[in-house]
């Protein structure tokens, strides 16, 4: 299945003619076989591909936006710890406190009813368990290494949701999870900031802490941490 793929990516744009005499042209679409072949047989793979794509954008869309954050802001981008499932987009550190942030790019009709998800009136078993698994990693790791901490910043990290597709249609009410649309993002981090107001040095501190873990180490520090006016 993935040799199809690859052979079909390989062959796009290869059309050869070849022409004999007495005959009408004779189109030889080997690389459009290839590509028809990889997306009949790799089909699952493709829609993997272009799920991971449309996930990129908008973690990109988010971190643009949040980037018009005053500088007492940390964002740490595409963080992986070992008791969360899988990575997580973003960890925002700052007056709004600990906050983990999942991007969703889903066109059409969302529902949320106490962490009961539907997409298009399809049922979602936990559409926010994701999100709050990061966020409960998040919390561990940091409380582990600040313990100083657990009782006041790290006693509660949030957990965000944002659906950054323009036709999406968010319709939520309040569970663990806040669930927003990319137009609302940046208005509901500044009412957690209203609630929360961590110190500037503390969020500094956590911040740095969460980037050395991860294993790309000055990669990481480079462009996963950011002050979001920079």
């Amino acid at each position: 299945m993935t040799l199809a793929l690859l052979a079909g990516l390989a062959g796009v744009g290869i059309l050869v003619v070849v022409e004999t005499p007495g005959a009408r042209p004779l189109w030889l679409g080997a690389g459009l076989v290839a590509v028809l072949t990889a997306l009949k047989l790799g089909g699952p793979t493709t829609r993997r591909l272009r799920s991971v794509r449309k996930g990129r954008l908008g973690e990109r869309l988010v971190v643009d936006l949040l980037r018009g954050l005053p500088d007492d802001y940390w964002l740490v981008n595409d963080v992986t710890l070992g008791l969360a499932r899988g990575s997580i987009d973003h960890v925002l550190i700052g007056p709004c406190g600990v906050v983990v942030i999942e991007t969703k790019r889903v066109a059409g009709n969302i529902r949320c009813r106490d962490d009961g998800w539907s997409i298009n009136g399809d049922r979602r078993t936990n559409g926010s368990g994701h999100v709050n698994s990061g966020a409960c990693a998040v919390r561990y790791f940091l409380a582990e290494r600040h313990p100083e901490l657990v009782f006041t910043a790290l006693r509660w990290v949030e957990s965000i949701i944002v659906f950054t597709h323009p036709l999406s249609r968010l319709e939520a009410n309040t569970g663990q999870t806040i669930a927003v649309r990319y137009s609302q993002l940046f208005q509901a981090v500044l009412e957690l900031a209203k609630k929360q107001r961590m110190e500037p040095a503390i969020a500094e501190q956590l911040a740095h802490t969460l980037v050395a873990s991860q294993t790309r180490g000055a990669a990481a520090a480079g462009r996963g941490l950011l002050t979001a006016a920079s």
